[in-house]
């Protein structure tokens, strides 16, 4: 059976949609499916051939690669061309540049005997024209109501189609960043390269930056501890609200006594991150609108047996599956504070903590998600 992924974003871009679809890729190809992804890049289709082993290039489309609704007709002709059995979008508006041209994609594709699937990562609507309104929301789930099966990743958004009157399945996502340290790592080590002290805690940021991640929040947490360190861990951004809102912190950074405490690392590697990871004391993750199991760096930190402070979740579900691994903390300065400070005091709850982290992990296996995936796809092929 062959499987064509669509999604904005693919390494080695940066985002979270990216990394899942390739770990989705890699592990449904180790188990005989032949699987391609299809992507833009710099104004170019690119296409990938996922192995067991990695991604292999494939030769593209020649012509000018474009998510807007005016090329919705050429990318139904680039998908008949590859014939897959599946075309499965991943879907986030920000990852197609608030573009359209990919919902229409299951609507075209009805009677072309290509079945279509759509996985939101989000539920956020695109921008259309000012006072869009409800069009925006009716353009977000018309590839739902257009597609043969629609899966989301978190109770939340479950929740939010189900009372639209659509039947999704739920299929978490993994890490996106599972344990992978350098040869011979020494956590001391790495911490003097970053300019922390043995007296001094390392507080940790894993993830692009967006308004609604809440880095500013961090910022004002580390500026009222001299004693605190800022990491940074990625700090990129895709979307021109969040370039903007990019700007913004790294104007905020160049205040007196703040520069030489927060670090920016820009784009890692896998086993960077996974070091950088492993060097905090905490992994602070303020979600404006709570945490989610949506979040790749949430799963990460998990993975990782972190001790995190997240804000509290708006699903009963996520908040009862996290119970016990992170630290919950309402998404305000004087909140995340006291939470760290409370951990940084508290050795034993930090063990317990980061032990609970990995046993949550466990259940996003990348095999089970894989797995969940086949039986979707051969039962309603």
């Amino acid at each position: 059976m062959r499987i064509l992924f669509i999604t904005g974003e693919y390494p080695p871009q940066p985002g979270g949609v990216g990394d899942y679809t390739q770990r989705l890729a890699q592990t449904l190809a180790s188990t005989g499916y032949e699987v391609m992804t299809l992507t833009a890049a710099q104004g170019r289709w690119r296409l990938w051939q996922a192995t067991s082993s990695g991604d292999k290039a494939l030769p593209t489309p020649r012509n000018g690669a474009s998510w807007r609704l005016l090329a919705a007709v050429r990318l139904v002709k680039i998908v008949r061309r590859l014939r897959p059995t599946w075309c499965h979008i991943q879907y986030q508006t920000g990852a197609y540049n608030l573009q359209i041209g990919v919902n229409m994609l299951p609507l075209l594709l009805r009677r072309t005997g290509i079945t279509t699937a759509i996985t939101y990562h989000d539920l956020l609507p695109p921008y259309l024209f000012p006072k869009a309104g409800p069009v925006r929301n009716w353009v977000t789930l018309l590839p739902a109501r257009s597609a043969t099966a629609v899966v989301v990743t978190n109770p939340e958004d479950e929740a939010t189609l189900r009372a639209a009157g659509i039947q999704p399945r739920l299929i978490p996502i993994g890490a996106n960043i599972e344990p992978s340290l350098p040869p011979d790592y020494d956590r001391d080590a790495w911490r003097t390269c970053l300019g922390v002290t043995a007296n001094e805690a390392l507080i940790g940021y894993f993830g692009l930056l967006s308004p609604g991640k809440g880095i500013d929040l961090l910022i004002d947490v580390v500026a009222s501890q001299p004693d605190w360190h800022l990491l940074i861990i990625g700090g990129g951004a895709t979307s021109p609200t969040d370039r903007t809102y990019a700007d913004s912190v790294q104007q905020r950074l160049t205040m007196t006594g703040l520069r030489h405490r927060v670090i920016v690392t820009g784009h890692v590697t896998a086993t960077q991150v996974s070091a950088y990871l492993s060097a905090c004391d905490v992994i602070a993750l303020p979600f404006r609108d709570g945490a989610s199991l949506r979040r790749g760096s949430l799963l990460a930190a998990l993975a990782h047996g972190c001790v995190i402070v997240t804000t509290p979740p708006a699903s009963a579900a996520t908040a009862a599956a996290l119970t016990g691994a992170v630290q919950f903390a309402a998404a305000q300065p004087d909140a995340f504070t006291a939470a760290i400070s409370a951990l940084l005091d508290n050795p034993a709850a930090r063990t317990r903590l980061g032990e609970a982290a990995r046993a949550v992990a466990r259940r996003f296996d990348w095999q089970l998600i894989a797995a969940a995936h086949s039986e979707m796809y051969q039962a309603l092929r």
